[in-house]
């Protein structure tokens, strides 16, 4: 966690992204935004495999999170504009693949991430164009909310911290990172100087 020991587990393709963790199964997944493609392989980056591919529905993914307890993958398509799930089983094929959000609902998703607690996915919306900002629905798509559409440029990557209400995301546009309360209230900055283009964020919430 102090950035030593670094480790090359897979190297390859043509636009990696987002990664994200099923430790329980031993399983990291990532997403290959130019080869429209989701790989998983071992923790140790052994047994590559693809998880999805763009004959199953993959446009360009952006960002990809998991529903480990039931057996799902989210993940943003930038280009088609939409947000999609699938079960996290192998063999996925097209007909498992659920249109989630449509392109009406905004035009350049980016991060996503869930709270399966209370049953919300929350992204980032680049606006290509349109006003950016940040929305959750239902898992299933349903009850669509922007939560923050003022002060943003390009919000990218986001994170929750559910325990404390609160979550986070990057904007490569405005050069920040932020924070807000999940309601979409209270927004804060807290970098504001020193960054480039940051893009993915993750939270440590073990208080360590």
């Amino acid at each position: 966690m102090d950035g030593s020991q670094v480790e090359d587990l897979f190297t390859g393709g043509s636009g990696i992204g987002a990664i994200a963790l099923d430790v329980a199964r031993g399983k990291m997944y990532w997403a290959d935004y130019s080869g429209e493609r989701i790989h998983r392989a071992n923790l140790d980056g052994s047994q590559v495999e693809t998880a999805i591919s763009y004959q199953e529905g993959i446009r360009y993914p952006k960002a990809i999170a998991l529903d480990v307890a039931r057996g799902k993958i989210y993940w943003t398509s930038a280009t088609w504009g939409m947000i999609h799930r699938a079960n996290l089983g192998a063999n996925v094929d097209r007909s498992q693949v659920e249109d989630l959000i449509p392109p009406a609902a905004m035009s350049g998703p980016s991060g996503i991430a869930l709270d399966v607690a209370r049953g919300k996915m929350y992204w980032t919306d680049y606006g290509y164009g349109h006003t950016s900002k940040i929305a959750r629905a239902n898992l299933n798509g349903t009850q669509i909310e922007d939560l923050i559409t003022t002060g943003l440029r390009e919000p990218t990557g986001i994170a929750l911290d559910v325990a404390s209400g609160k979550m986070y995301w990057t904007d490569t546009g405005t050069k920040k990172i932020q924070r807000a309360n999940l309601n979409g209230s209270q927004v804060e900055d807290l970098i504001t100087t020193g960054l480039r283009a940051p893009n993915g964020i993750a939270l440590d919430l073990s208080g360590q």
